[in-house]
C-alpha cells in the first residue's frame, strides 16, 4: 500500500482515498495547496496551486457551482501533496495517478453535492490559466509553444504573497462557498 501522512496526522492511501480522508477538506486544501508550487517549482517566482485556484475563482464570478469546482479541482493534489504536471500524468506510466485523481474528483463532487463531472468550462479555464501562468512564470524555451494548448486567460493571484496569506485567502474563500465544512 502507498501511503501519505497529511497535516492532520492521518495516513491516506493516495491510490484509494476513502470518504473520511475528505474530513476538514477546506483546511487541508488551504494548507497543502498554499505550499505546493506550480510546474514542479520550476517557475522564476514562487507561485502555488492555491494561487492558481484562487485566480480561477475570479473567472467564474456569479457562478457558485463553477467556483466550488474551481476551488476543489485540485483536491487530489491537496490531499496527497502531489502535483504532477498534465503532460506527465497523462502518460501510461502515471495511469494509476490519473485514475486516482479522477476518483478523488468524483468523491469530491458526491461529498459536496456538486453536479458530477467537472464542467467542461472549468477544464478549459484550467488549461487557459495554466498557459497564462507558464508564459508569465516559466523560463522561455523556443521549443515549447504554450498556445498550442490554449489561449492564455486570467491574471496571476497575489504574486509575491506569503504562503500564510494565500492559505488564509483560500480558507476564507472555501468558507464563503462551502460554509464551515
Amino acid at each position: 500500500m502507498s501511503s501519505v501522512l497529511n497535516y492532520q496526522g492521518r495516513i491516506l492511501n493516495p491510490l484509494d482515498l476513502k470518504d473520511e480522508d475528505f474530513k476538514n477538506l477546506g483546511m487541508q486544501l488551504a494548507i497543502t495547496l498554499s505550499r505546493v508550487q506550480r510546474f514542479w517549482a520550476q517557475c522564476r517566482e514562487s507561485y502555488t496551486v492555491a494561487q492558481h485556484c484562487l485566480s480561477m475563482v475570479g473567472l467564474f464570478e456569479g457562478d457558485v457551482e463553477a467556483q466550488k469546482w474551481v476551488l476543489g479541482h485540485e483536491v487530489f493534489e491537496g490531499l496527497t501533496g502531489m502535483d504532477v504536471p498534465s503532460p506527465i500524468k497523462h502518460s501510461l506510466a502515471y495511469l494509476p495517478y490519473k485514475e486516482a485523481e479522477d476518483r478523488a474528483l468524483e468523491q469530491f463532487a458526491r461529498l459536496y453535492s456538486l453536479t458530477p463531472s467537472m464542467p467542461l468550462e472549468v477544464k478549459q479555464a484550467d488549461k487557459a490559466l495554466m498557459v497564462m501562468e507558464a508564459e508569465a512564470l516559466m523560463p522561455f524555451n523556443a521549443q515549447i509553444n504554450w498556445r498550442d494548448i490554449a489561449i492564455p486567460q486570467g491574471l496571476l493571484y497575489k504574486l509575491g504573497a506569503s504562503s500564510d496569506e494565500i492559505k488564509q485567502d483560500f480558507f476564507n474563500k472555501w468558507q464563503e462557498l462551502f460554509g464551515r465544512i
